[in-house]
């Protein structure tokens, strides 16, 4: 009889072991998914400008942009899943404002 008692403990045990592990596995799950909402909506915040843009802006070529990050006119790009080379708005701003370039674009 004590087995059958035994064996009712130890499935008793299993069933709340196995109730902790999905509750902590769902827990888990929201804050990852949380994680990634939060991220992805960060990077949506941040405009891009990307180097067509840039050059609309500044009212220069793309070989004058890339220049500029070269001499140190412009911060260097950062760059998108796709390696494409962007800048924020903030960046360009600060950039523009420290070393006087002129722009078609109200700042």
């Amino acid at each position: 009889m004590s087995k059958g008692i035994l064996g009712i403990e130890v499935e008793l045990l299993e069933e709340i072991l196995r109730n902790v592990v999905r509750q902590e596995m769902a827990e888990m799950r929201d804050e990852i998914k949380q994680t990634l909402i939060s991220k992805r909506e960060s990077l949506f915040k941040e405009e891009r400008l990307y180097t067509d843009q840039v050059g609309e802006l500044l009212d220069v070529s793309r070989h004058t942009i890339y220049n500029h990050c070269k001499n140190g006119k412009l911060p260097q790009p950062k760059r998108d899943i796709s390696g494409r080379p962007y800048w924020t708005i903030d960046q360009l701003e600060i950039a523009m404002k420290l070393r006087g370039i002129k722009t078609n674009y109200p700042v």
